[in-house]
């Protein structure tokens, strides 16, 4: 499960036990789990000439 701090606005991995604890206070929420980023890769224009 995802928790979010809500002071840190960090959001953490823990186990379902763990994040109940934590859900217990008012510092965390549940929350879905963070989309990764895309970092589009460029290719080396020698790439091409290496294949022919």
């Amino acid at each position: 499960m995802f928790v979010k701090n809500l002071k840190t606005d960090i959001t953490w991995a823990v186990t379902d036990e763990h994040g109940a604890r934590l859900l217990r206070t008012d510092e965390f929420e549940e929350v879905e789990a963070p989309k990764p980023r895309r970092v589009p890769t460029k290719k080396p224009e020698s790439e091409d000439e290496v294949e022919k």
